[in-house]
């Protein structure tokens, strides 16, 4: 997850290219969570009942995950509360433990970035049915930040060439489908031209930047104004290098399977959250507004344009 943004009117002008993107595939693992939280109020008494004996959430760790550990509670509270079930969060191990785990049918309901939610409708049929907007902003899109220190002397995009650069994880739109694009549109080969290593979660990508581990890294625009707005570092102490176009904010997706009276009441339990500012926080969510899949049609076009195999990607 990262924090999120009012809607854009460019969703699709966003640019992508992905260049031998891989993915590890991990086991359904979720090393966190579980916060399960019951609520038992009868149906003719509850706000959105469902089928279902409980509802299971991914959510993707755009940040370090232990400081997303047991955070998540107030979310799965407030949704136990719409649903008149149990509600069990889970922080996945890498991104792709989260599209395995909603393949497999062991999540109901996952927090998505545009690119691996493209992945997951692959490769085992998810289905967008809200946006999870930017935390603080309430905004339906992002950008990815291309950054660097004063100190290394890197102005430009060209500059990077020869230089060390944190990604994120494959499966990030933000974290490395932009930075690459970008790259590439600059004439270099993110694969050849510069050092690069995924570090795992944005915030840590900021911080390789900020301490001097890496000369150059991607953010998420959420992750970098959330950073900055908690005093983890000054404006002064970054040089954004390049900003990608709008990107649509992540997805909140149902796995296969569910009936259509479960998935309206559970896209009518988020839109009632909006009235909980703290339990949408807790995902790192600013509330929840309208989105379907169609958002990210520009993602599988330009992957398409690109000749890049998403089934192959999803694995």
């Amino acid at each position: 997850m990262s924090g999120k943004k009012p809607q854009s009117k460019k969703f699709l002008l966003f640019g992508a290219l992905f260049v031998s993107i891989m993915i590890l595939v991990s086991a359904c693992g979720s090393s966190t969570s579980s916060n399960t939280t019951t609520n038992t109020a009868s149906a003719a008494n509850c706000p959105h009942p469902i089928s279902l004996s409980k509802l299971t959430v991914g959510v993707i760790p755009a940040e370090s995950q232990t400081s997303i550990i047991g955070e998540t509670q107030p979310f799965a509270t407030a949704l136990s509360k719409q649903i008149c079930k149990p509600v069990d969060v889970f922080v996945g191990t890498n991104y792709t433990s989260v599209i395995t785990a909603m393949s497999n049918q062991k999540a109901d309901l996952a927090n998505f970035g545009p690119l691996s939610y493209v992945l997951a409708s692959q490769k085992g049929g998810v289905q967008a049915i809200a946006l999870a907007l930017a935390e603080g902003t309430k905004e339906a899109s992002y950008q990815s930040y291309l950054i660097t220190t004063p100190k290394t002397g890197i102005k430009t995009v060209k500059d990077l060439k020869g230089k060390t650069f944190s990604f994120v994880d494959p499966a990030s739109t933000s974290g490395n489908l932009e930075p690459r694009y970008m790259m590439t549109q600059a004439g270099l080969n993110p694969d050849t031209d510069v050092k690069g290593s995924y570090i795992g979660s944005h915030d840590a990508s900021l911080l390789a930047v900020l301490s001097g581990k890496v000369d150059a890294g991607a953010v998420a625009s959420d992750t970098y104004n959330q950073l900055l707005q908690e005093g983890k570092f000054k404006a002064s102490d970054l040089s954004i290098i390049q900003k990608s176009a709008p990107i649509p904010e992540d997805p909140m997706a149902v796995r296969s399977g569910l009936s259509k009276s479960d998935i309206t009441s559970i896209q009518q339990a988020l839109m009632a959250l909006n009235d909980n500012t703290a339990a949408a926080n807790a995902i790192g969510a600013g509330g929840f507004g309208p989105g379907d899949d169609s958002l990210y049609n520009g993602i599988r076009q330009m992957a398409k344009e690109m000749n890049i195999d998403l089934q192959k990607v999803a694995g």
